[in-house]
């Protein structure tokens, strides 16, 4: 596998991230939202959430628009981390407001993120699932997946981020401090998987 490869791309950065922040959670191929998209890397900083899409040389940019549109219903900050070969046509498709990255001999910060602002409330309580909703509302225990949500999704944005920071959390951070126990200096291949095990979970 090329040293080039989205695997070693997303294991560098995965360094970095931990290397530049105390108060961090990592996990890897998080499902999110209610098309049940799936974000290469999910880290939580403090009490922000951070989409990372990983594109690779080898990896076409023509989904690259559509996950951008999806993280940014959901989360605070989104960041493209990928090669130089990708610089033009990723910085066509970004807005100002996105991260991008470049990993060549360093990693390298070509804009970083800006907060987002236009999260849509019932997309982030999709991202959340009903076992948790259920657990922290008792008393809509016996409603629907869908109804809870609806119901839920007049309360301020500010609660439904927090709801969700706590559950992406609750989700992640054992597998992360596993994974933290295990990894050793640096973050090898092998080692990410770690972070996957009960990041794609059921949402409904």
């Amino acid at each position: 596998m090329s040293n080039d490869s989205a695997e070693h791309i997303k294991a560098s950065f995965i360094d970095w991230l931990i290397a530049h922040h105390e108060d961090i959670v990592i996990g890897n191929e998080v499902m999110y939202g209610s098309k049940r998209k799936v974000v290469d890397l999910l880290a939580i900083i403090k009490d922000k959430i951070v989409a990372i899409e990983i594109k690779s040389a080898f990896d076409k940019l023509a989904r690259l628009p559509e996950q951008i549109v999806e993280c940014s219903k959901i989360f605070d900050r989104i960041i493209v981390v990928s090669t130089p070969s990708h610089i033009a046509g990723i910085t066509s498709i970004i807005s100002s407001r996105i991260g991008f990255y470049i990993i060549d001999a360093s990693i390298k910060a070509k804009q970083k993120p800006l907060l987002i602002y236009n999260q849509d409330k019932l997309e982030m309580l999709y991202s959340i699932s009903t076992t948790f909703l259920k657990k922290q509302y008792p008393q809509y225990r016996n409603l629907k997946e869908n109804e809870i949500r609806f119901l839920l999704s007049k309360e301020k944005k500010t609660d439904i981020h927090r709801l969700m920071v706590s559950f992406y959390r609750q989700r992640l951070n054992e597998k992360f401090q596993m994974f933290m126990s295990d990894r050793g200096a640096h973050t090898l291949v092998d080692d990410i998987p770690t972070l996957s095990s009960l990041t794609r979970i059921e949402l409904f």
